[in-house]
């Protein structure tokens, strides 16, 4: 009974940070698999923000995601920035079009261990070529 009394709560503590570490684990291949399913769809549909951040979201149901941004931006190979629907990039080629997403979940832990926070923010950013 001693020995059950001394090692109990010990095996209790590694079973929760075993569950806490694979919780972590299981939310950040959610979340990354979110960001590329949003940046993925706005690449192949020409899709508006909001489009991607819908495709983010369906992607991570049933998890509800705390953030997600998404926008385009447009770069030459020289590294100019031009506008993506009236820019050129003169004699350096042509304009390449870029889809960003970045999606954000706090996840909390299920016991408030020493020296780590309470909520660990799982954060992924995903830029994918559209053109």
């Amino acid at each position: 009974m001693v020995e059950l009394a001394v090692a109990l709560p010990i095996l209790v503590l590694l079973a929760v940070g075993v569950a806490d570490y694979a919780r972590v684990y299981y939310m950040t291949i959610t979340v990354a698999n979110a960001a590329r399913a949003g940046a993925q769809y706005g690449g192949h549909t020409n899709g508006s923000p909001d489009s991607m951040v819908l495709a983010a979201q369906t992607d991570a149901s049933p998890i509800v995601l705390d953030s997600v941004t998404a926008g385009r931006y447009c770069k030459c190979p020289d590294g100019t920035t031009p506008n993506c629907l009236t820019g050129n990039c003169g004699t350096y080629g042509v304009v390449q079009a870029y889809d960003t997403v970045r999606v954000r979940k706090d996840l909390a832990t299920l016991f408030n261990y020493p020296g780590l926070p309470a909520t660990i923010p799982i954060i992924r950013t995903v830029v994918f070529r559209a053109q």
